[in-house]
C-alpha cells in the first residue's frame, strides 16, 4: 500500500535535454530552423521578418502590415482566403511586436500541399485592400478606447514612454491619430522595404518529411529580395528616476508600475538579474507575493517583470490595489528591495527557486510546439538552442552573494520611475 504521508523522492535536475534542432541558411539569406519531433501528423510553420516597431518609418505601420497580410492576396478576398484555410482545418495567425513580424500556420501534415502555397501567396501577392485597411483602423481605434478605460494599461503606456521616450519605437504610445494616418501607400512601402528574404526566419516544427521540406524550399527558397537597412537608434540618455501620479475616471482601484531601463538578453548580467527578478517578484512564491499579498493583504496580485527586446529592455513591478493601500504598498516594495541588498538569501530559498526554474524549463521543452517557441526565441537572438544549457548552468551556479550584489547594483529607489494611476 502507498504511504501517502511520505512525499515522492525529489531529484535534482543537473542538465536539460534539449531536443535536436537543425539550423541552416538558404542562399537568399533566409535562416531556417527545423524541430522534427512529435508523434502526431501536425505541422507548424512560422515566417518571421525583422519588420517590427524598431524598423518603422511611421507609427503603427508594422502592426498594420502584419495584421493585414492575411486579409486578401492575389485574386482572393479575406473571406475567400479564410475559407480555404478553414476548409483544410488549418489556421493562420499574424502578429508583430517591438522587433519582428510573425505569421504562424498550423496544419495537418497531409494538407501541407494545399496550405503552403497559400502561406506563400500571402507574402508574394498581398493586396492590402482599402476596405480592409479601413476595417483595421476602425476596429483598433475602438480597441484603443476600451484599453484606455483600464488604469493598468495607462501605467504601462506611461512607464514605457518615460523609459524609452515618447518618439522611440519601444516607447511611443498608439494614438487615434496614428491609426487615422495609416494608408495603403505606407503599408505597401513598409512591406517592400522590410519583408525581404535576407531578414527572414522560417521555423518548422512537428512531423516534417522530405516532401514538406522540399515544398517549403520551392516556394520560399528560390526567391530573392533585399530588405532596407534601418539601424537601431537608441534613446538619447538614460532616464532619471521620478514619481508620477495620474488621476483617472477609470475603475475603483489604483494601478502601480515602478521600474527602470535594463538591457537585452546578451548583457553579461542577464542570468544573475533573471534569478534576482524571480526571487523578488517573478513567481508565485516570490518575496513580493509573500509579503504584500499573503502577509499584508494589500493586493490580490503583484509581480515583477523583465521585458527584453532585440536591442534594449526594461524592468518593472506591477500591481493594483485600493487607493488607501497605495502608500504602504509602495513603501513595502522598496523595503523588500532593501532586504535583498542588505541580507544574503538563505540557501533553502535559493535552492527552491533554482528547482522551480529548472522545472519550468523542462515544461518549456515538452512537445514540438513548446520546443518551437523556445527555439524561436533563441534563433531570433542569434543563438543556437543548445546554448540555453549554458544559461541554465549560469543560473545554477549563482550564489547568495551574487544575488545581493545584483540587488545593490540595480535596486536604487532614486533611479526608479514610479507611475501611479488612481481614481479621481
Amino acid at each position: 500500500m502507498i504511504n501517502r504521508k511520505k512525499g515522492p523522492i525529489s531529484h535534482k535536475i543537473d542538465t536539460l535535454t534539449i531536443p535536436e534542432v537543425e539550423i541552416y541558411d538558404w542562399q537568399n539569406g533566409t535562416r531556417v530552423c527545423e524541430i522534427n519531433i512529435g508523434s502526431q501528423d501536425i505541422l507548424k510553420i512560422e515566417v518571421i521578418h525583422l519588420a517590427g516597431r524598431s524598423v518603422e518609418d511611421h507609427h503603427l505601420i508594422s502592426r498594420a502590415t502584419a495584421s493585414l497580410l492575411k486579409d486578401g492576396c492575389a485574386n482572393k478576398t479575406s473571406a475567400v482566403f479564410a475559407e480555404k484555410i478553414d476548409f483544410h482545418g488549418a489556421s493562420i495567425k499574424t502578429a508583430s511586436n517591438m522587433d519582428f513580424a510573425y505569421t504562424s500556420m498550423y496544419t495537418l501534415t497531409k494538407h501541407a500541399d494545399q496550405i503552403i502555397p497559400l502561406l506563400h501567396e500571402m507574402y508574394d501577392l498581398p493586396t492590402f485592400a482599402e476596405d480592409e485597411i479601413e476595417k483595421f483602423k476602425k476596429l483598433n481605434i475602438q480597441k484603443l478606447k476600451e484599453e484606455l478605460t483600464k488604469n493598468e494599461v495607462i501605467t504601462y503606456r506611461q512607464i514605457t514612454e518615460e523609459i524609452f521616450g515618447k518618439n522611440h519605437p519601444y516607447g511611443y504610445n498608439s494614438l487615434e491619430s496614428d491609426y487615422l494616418a495609416i494608408d495603403q501607400t505606407k503599408i505597401i512601402q513598409h512591406f517592400e522595404d522590410y519583408y525581404g528574404t535576407d531578414n527572414r526566419y522560417i521555423i518548422i516544427s512537428g512531423k516534417i518529411n522530405n516532401h514538406v521540406r522540399k515544398q517549403i524550399f520551392d516556394y520560399f527558397g528560390n526567391e530573392n529580395k533585399k530588405s532596407k537597412l534601418h539601424p537601431y537608434q537608441s534613446s538619447n540618455e538614460s532616464p532619471k528616476g521620478k514619481k508620477i501620479q495620474i488621476l483617472s475616471k477609470n475603475e475603483h482601484q489604483s494601478a502601480i508600475k515602478t521600474g527602470f531601463q535594463l538591457f537585452n538578453r546578451n548583457h553579461p548580467d542577464n542570468a544573475a538579474f533573471f534569478m534576482l527578478n524571480t526571487i523578488f517578484g517573478g513567481y508565485f512564491g516570490s518575496r513580493l507575493m509573500t509579503s504584500i499579498r499573503e502577509e499584508l493583504g494589500y493586493t490580490y496580485d503583484i509581480f515583477s517583470s523583465v521585458d527584453q527586446m532585440l536591442y534594449d529592455g526594461c524592468f518593472y513591478i506591477s500591481t493594483e490595489a485600493a487607493p488607501e493601500y497605495v502608500p504602504p504598498l509602495t513603501k513595502e516594495i522598496y523595503h523588500q528591495m532593501e532586504l535583498l541588498k542588505q541580507n544574503k538569501i538563505t540557501e533553502v530559498e535559493l535552492t527552491m527557486v533554482k528547482n522551480y526554474l529548472m522545472g519550468n524549463f523542462m515544461n518549456m521543452l515538452d512537445g514540438p510546439m513548446n520546443v518551437s517557441s523556445f527555439a524561436k526565441t533563441m534563433v531570433l537572438t542569434d543563438k543556437h538552442p543548445s546554448e540555453f544549457n549554458i544559461f541554465a548552468q549560469e543560473l545554477m551556479d549563482i550564489n547568495a552573494e551574487t544575488i545581493m550584489n545584483m540587488a545593490q547594483k540595480y535596486f536604487d529607489e532614486e533611479k526608479f520611475i514610479e507611475i501611479i494611476v488612481s481614481p479621481e
